[in-house]
């Protein structure tokens, strides 16, 4: 069965080719992630007459996901390091396609936790990718048209077509498939410190052998051929492989040299080692389990040489067994005392008399009428069934697990058992025994900024950098059952620091087919603040990590910065002309007279500066007029007479001429 998620409007649909990447983006834009093998995708209709249909859209897709890029670097965690959940491995991955493809606007993954998280070796996780086709390179017309199966790339892999279309923003987007590495590289459990969340849990005296991913317990053996001696089990490097294996197996052992053969003793009874019966994976709950009820017999010999003087020497007295009991001694040195009465077939007890008067416990048999319960197993041990009596059967202990999650034994009422949900769920046809209450949705708080519980906001600055943290999943059925984890941005994110003020919105959804309404959301809002970019310095504070913050003004022509809400702008002086702005290389010109980029200042007109346009101003010094007192000449005129004839008279005045021209170059030299 398959769920819709809400969908996005028509998509045109046609075939482009995905070009190279130009750089690592830090964030995505949106991110969307499925559990189903056939990833869940928004319906598409096409526009075009004779367009294919919604069902035809998807099988291409089903086809083209068969033809995915694989991403040239691979996510790797050895096994303790590695994430330990679901929610934890989608932030890698997403983080992954964030850093290594632009413009991304809606990512889709499928994944099962079962087969990704903790498993040693390397996964593929497939991501069908939307980006907005603006950062995406066309290859030429005739090649993306006469091979839709794209080029090979500078790793050799085959590129896919990619299918472009209007999302419901309007913004034009591709579809591409990535496939994304997943390498998780082994850890020695038997060799890490027993602090170490990856130690073994073998019991005592078993041997812990390391194994690709994981690890086995093995019972110790006296002979010197057997293989645990043969090969270096305690060695650092020692990772157990088939022929080890198939070696024990031919061995052949006897009752010391086993786990104990009770299933109440020991898991895995009668067996050499938990390999083959315990979970592969030794870290799950059921793995961790097996091994550490795995019991080894410990040898009473050994244990008697240093508590010799603690026990009575020679042969016990004769057992008082009850009158329908046997009496027989050990043969087994695990048993103590050395001789046991026993009940026969059938009957259960001490097989010893009952004291008078006393409460006679009866006992209880598994499902299969001759494992004793857990409780008579317990009884028995103790010795506080007495005598030998039929056992009445227990129908649900001991029947075989019921394999559905959360579903647990029942009898009827002819005492007959049957497997049925436990309370608090209900059986969904699909899913199994499923919790009727739907998943909860926990926004992971910003560890910087903070995160309000109650309202989803997050307070960030221009030049902030915003991170991804996702959600935590709260359900009991996420690792067994297939999501659909769906992340949303109101708009694209950029790649370096946060420019422009406002806010926008980062929408959760899971989808939960089996519940009503089938899908859960969480809504996370940024709001953006703004900064004082006037106060701004470069190699400090916000300048370090985020440069663009940086005011552009002509501050050598003497234009001044003024702040405004989410910009700046700059001013020049009075008497000169220009936009006031040093030119900024991220602005580029969008062709109809203004610039285009993140956050484009108020009055930028391409970084003109200031120009002084004023005319020169003379400004005179002193007195206007200046005006000099001098002496007549009249002494001239006395020295050389004043005959009555012309050539005296012009005699005078040319002497008078030169001495005012004296005079005038005197004047001018003072004025200088």
């Amino acid at each position: 069965m398959m769920t819709k998620m809400p969908s996005n409007p028509k998509i045109t649909t046609s075939k482009r080719r995905r070009g190279r990447r130009p750089s690592p983006p830090l964030f995505a834009a949106a991110a969307t992630f499925s559990a189903l093998l056939l990833l869940l995708t928004p319906a598409v209709a096409s526009e075009a007459s004779g367009g294919e249909t919604v069902q035809s859209q998807r099988q291409n897709q089903h086809q083209r996901q068969q033809q995915c890029e694989r991403l040239p670097t691979s996510l790797t965690y050895s096994q303790d390091s590695a994430p330990a959940d679901v929610s934890a491995i989608l932030r890698v991955v997403v983080e992954k396609i964030n850093r290594d493809v632009t413009g991304v606007v809606d990512v889709e993954v499928a994944w099962s936790g079962a087969e990704l998280h903790r498993r040693v070796g390397e996964r593929i996780v497939r991501c069908t990718v939307t980006r907005l086709a603006g950062s995406v390179d066309d290859g030429s017309d005739g090649d993306a048209e006469g091979n839709e199966g794209g080029d090979d790339n500078d790793e050799g892999n085959v590129v896919p077509p990619a299918e472009s279309g209007i999302d419901s923003h309007g913004r034009e987007v591709v579809t591409q498939c990535f496939e994304v590495p997943f390498t998780i590289t082994d850890v020695n459990e038997c060799a890490v410190p027993e602090s170490n969340t990856m130690a073994h849990r073998c019991h005592p005296p078993s041997v812990c052998v390391n194994t690709l991913g994981s690890y086995e317990c093995l019972c110790p053996s006296e002979s010197d051929g057997s293989v645990g001696k043969v090969y270096a089990v305690r060695a650092p490097n020692f990772v157990a492989q088939s022929n080890f294996w198939e070696r024990l197996g031919g061995e052949a052992r006897n009752a010391w040299e086993l786990s104990l053969g009770s299933s109440g003793e020991s898991s895995c009874p009668s067996l050499a080692s938990t390999y083959g019966c315990c979970d592969e994976d030794g870290r799950s709950d059921e793995g961790k389990e097996c091994r550490a009820s795995f019991r080894c017999p410990v040898d009473p010999c050994a244990q008697s040489k240093t508590s010799a003087g603690n026990h009575s020497k020679g042969k016990p007295k004769t057992a008082a067994c009850a009158p329908n009991a046997l009496c027989r001694r050990s043969e087994s040195p695990l048993s103590h005392p050395n001789y046991a009465c026993e009940c026969p077939p059938g009957l259960m007890g001490n097989g010893r008399p009952c004291p008078r008067g006393g409460r006679r416990r009866m006992p209880k048999v598994k499902y299969d009428g001759k494992s004793p319960t857990e409780e008579t197993r317990r009884a028995l041990e103790a010795g506080s069934i007495c005598g030998c009596v039929e056992a009445t059967v227990d129908a649900c202990d001991g029947f075989p697990k019921c394999p559905g999650k959360h579903e647990m034994c029942a009898v009827d009422s002819s005492n007959t058992p049957h497997c049925t949900c436990k309370p608090g769920y209900v059986h969904d046809r699909d899913y199994g025994c499923v919790d009727e209450s739907p998943p909860v949705l926990h926004l992971r708080p910003d560890p910087v900024h903070g995160t309000d519980p109650r309202t989803g906001v997050t307070h960030l600055s221009q030049g902030d950098r915003y991170e991804e943290y996702g959600v935590d999943i709260v359900d009991d059925n996420a690792e067994d059952y297939f999501r659909s984890l769906k992340m949303t941005y109101s708009r694209p994110l950029p790649q370096g620091c946060l420019l422009e003020m406002g806010e926008f919105h980062v929408n959760y959804t899971v989808a939960t087919p089996w519940t009503s309404p089938n899908f859960v959301s969480a809504k996370r809002t940024v709001v953006i603040d703004n900064v004082n970019e006037c106060a701004v310095r470069e190699s400090t504070g916000v300048g370090a990590g985020c440069p663009e913050l940086l005011a552009m003004c002509d501050g050598e022509a003497g234009a001044s910065c003024r702040d405004e809400i989410g910009t700046y702008t700059c001013r020049c002086p009075e008497g000169t002309e220009g936009d006031g702005f040093l030119p900024i290389p991220r602005l580029r010109a969008d062709g109809r007279g203004g610039f285009a980029g993140s956050m484009v200042p108020d009055g930028y007109r391409g970084g003109t500066g200031c120009r002084d346009v004023s005319k020169p101003v003379i400004e005179l010094l002193g007195p206007n007029p200046k005006r000099f007192r001098v002496a007549r000449t009249s002494a001239v005129r006395g020295a050389i007479g004043e005959g009555g004839n012309g050539e005296s008279k012009s005699r005078v005045e040319a002497v008078l001429a030169e001495q005012r021209s004296a005079y005038e170059s005197d004047i001018r030299s003072m004025i200088e």
